[in-house]
């Protein structure tokens, strides 16, 4: 099934919570709460598992998103529901160990407006940057392209990646081919390339938090120094391949002898998809596209800041770089919206490296208020314009899926003509 690898990914990080959930730790200072076992195995593997799983997740992605757009209905729909009934695995484990829902609820309402607003306003720079790198990465496919349409799709990027089979790439890839004239497959290499970059920029930035902040910021417990060097070890070698990766692809867009090896049928497709590419070849469009996706999650990690200090006075900017490579291993869950995941990597964050901003009676329901309220302020404003977005182009699922459809209708019937 197409969508194994997604599912497969799911299940693998369901069950590593679930051994990691079934017996939560005892440091809630209260009493009724204090009667659970400790974890039996270290939150070590738990991270482990979720690197592994959620990488090669990102990594096979488009080529997932791409077949999944092709299913038939029937497929999606199971796919939707295994999805379903994953977020409700993982929700149920993840918050059976909150201590107290009703405090959770009232942090969570209770935040600083100024400090919302700030936030929104580094969503929307986010948004602005990644259209303006998708902008870039396209200029060997075509050069000129109406900034307002790289930054509609983007939007429509987000609002289908929140339903499973998460094929926003591939869609709005689609769509955009259609409006500016571009072969459909060097716009869905350059939303691969996206991907690679922005996790590289992850792994940068996590690098620079281990260099520079980490010793000022000591984990509050042996859990929060299992994750930490759980973290490093995996991004090292991450780094490490798709440096690699990115150093083989160089040396094939060097040149064009390869061409010759492709078979004629699906020879056209595959150059058309090395085309998206070519960023990488010309060295300003390289280093554009390298600088604006650092930014992109300087932004991100910004937006996060300034959500979190909407509930915790003072807390460093250092934090949310922290917060930020956590959430992202979260959210590549395949869970609707990445919901769940990303509550649950957030709250590892606060309580085991940032405990000391956090209440002392109860931090865990603290975590679960704050981790919830910046999920909310981090996904609904961008929902909500990017459906809007995908009205105003005249566009519903259905339609995307149609597209998708015809698209490789359009592919079979070029590699028959040759």
């Amino acid at each position: 099934m197409p969508a194994a690898p997604a599912i497969g990914v799911g299940i693998e990080i369901g069950l590593a919570i679930a051994i990691e959930q079934a017996t939560p730790p005892n440091a809630e200072p209260e009493a009724r709460y204090r009667s659970r076992p400790p974890i039996p195995i270290p939150t070590a593997k738990l991270v482990s598992r979720c690197l592994s799983a959620t990488t090669v997740n990102l990594l096979v992605s488009c080529h997932v998103n791409v077949v999944a757009c092709r299913e038939p209905s029937m497929s999606r729909i199971w796919h939707l529901v295994i999805s379903l009934g994953l977020t409700t695995l993982v929700g149920y484990l993840v918050y059976r160990g909150v201590p107290d829902w009703s405090q959770a609820l009232q942090v969570m309402l209770h935040a600083n407006p100024l400090w919302i607003a700030a936030g929104l306003t580094f969503i929307a720079l986010h948004m602005f940057l990644r259209a303006e790198r998708w902008g870039v990465l396209l200029q060997p496919a075509k050069t000129g392209i109406l900034r307002k349409n790289l930054i509609s799709l983007t939007l429509v990027k987000y609002v289908v990646n929140v339903i499973p089979p998460r094929v926003g790439e591939v869609a709005a890839s689609l769509v955009l081919a259609r409006k500016e004239k571009i072969p459909a497959a060097s716009v869905i290499a350059a939303s691969f390339l996206e991907r690679v970059l922005d996790m590289m920029a992850v792994i940068v930035l996590f690098g620079f938090y281990i260099v520079f902040f980490a010793p000022h910021y000591l984990p509050d417990s042996p859990r929060g120094e299992e994750i930490i060097l759980t973290v490093r070890r995996h991004s090292v070698v991450v780094f490490a391949l798709v440096s690699l990766g990115i150093a083989l692809l160089l040396l094939l867009l060097r040149s064009s002898r390869w061409h010759g090896w492709i078979p004629a049928p699906v020879r056209r497709m595959v150059v058309h998809f090395t085309d998206g590419f070519r960023a990488l070849h010309s060295g300003s469009a390289a280093a554009r596209a390298v600088v604006l996706s650092v930014a992109i999650w300087l932004a991100i990690t910004a937006q996060l800041w300034c959500f979190v200090l909407a509930y915790i006075d003072a807390f460093p900017f250092a934090g949310a770089l922290l917060i930020m490579a956590l959430t992202v291993i979260g959210v590549a869950i395949p869970t609707p919206g990445g919901v769940g995941g990303f509550q649950f990597f957030m709250n590892l964050a606060l309580v085991n490296f940032f405990a000391r901003y956090l209440s002392a009676r109860d931090p865990q329901s603290q975590a679960a208020g704050i981790s919830n309220g910046c999920y909310v302020m981090s996904m609904v404003p961008v929902f909500a314009v990017g459906v809007w977005f995908l009205y105003r182009e005249g566009l519903t699922f259905s339609s995307l899926t149609h597209l998708s459809r015809d698209a490789e209708g359009a592919s079979d019937q070029q590699v028959s003509g040759n």
